[in-house]
């Protein structure tokens, strides 16, 4: 990525995307999560694939200073095991959790704030094209990066003109890895990562 790409940080200063610090991962993604981006990614359940945005998480609180973490989750009876977490390097008192079906409205001046430098909505059910305009809106104005995770695989047919990059991700269990199909984005369509290269 060259210089003049990179979006303006907070303080009018040239800022590198989010890395996960996973080299294949990382170049699939042009070097990483973009601030001031939205993007989208199909992860269903049940396959152990949301470790895969706990490398982004790590890296952003390894900035300086430490970024803060918003997971919303849309269902009740999701549940983490923050000592699962903690081992993987996510500092837990710099991570908050609530559960919102519409969070939207229920947290919208979480939304209003710069405070969470990464956002991630976990299965919110019927976000609609107005409200990814909103996400993308303050991404870029708080130059924040916002992560909407579907626990369904997305479609090429029903787009997102907001978000930045569309990620489906499926498990093969019998290779032991995780296929990354890049639905928008950048050239690389199509990437098999190692399951033990970020569990």
């Amino acid at each position: 990525m060259r210089a003049s790409q990179l979006p303006q940080g907070r303080g009018g200063f040239l800022q590198p995307p989010l890395p996960s610090r996973l080299p294949l991962l990382d170049s699939f993604l042009g070097g990483g999560l973009g601030w001031g981006d939205l993007s989208e990614w199909g992860l269903p359940w049940g396959c152990g694939l949301r470790d895969l945005i706990l490398p982004f998480l790590v890296s952003a609180q390894g900035e300086q200073p430490p970024a803060w973490i918003l997971w919303v989750y849309g269902q009740k009876d999701i549940c983490v095991n923050p000592l699962a977490w903690h081992a993987r390097g996510v500092q837990l008192e710099r991570l908050r959790f609530a559960c919102s079906t519409k969070p939207l409205i229920e947290l919208k001046p979480l939304f209003l704030s710069g405070f969470f430098r990464v956002i991630v909505l976990d299965g919110i059910p019927r976000l609609m094209d107005e409200d990814y305009a909103f996400l993308a809106r303050q991404a870029r104005r708080l130059q924040q990066h916002i992560l909407v995770l579907h626990p369904y695989t997305l479609t090429r047919e029903r787009g997102n003109v907001w978000a930045r990059l569309r990620i489906n991700c499926g498990r093969n269990f019998a290779q032991q890895h995780v296929v990354l199909t890049l639905l928008k984005g950048h050239q690389q369509r199509q990437l098999l990562l190692p399951f033990q290269s970020f569990i």
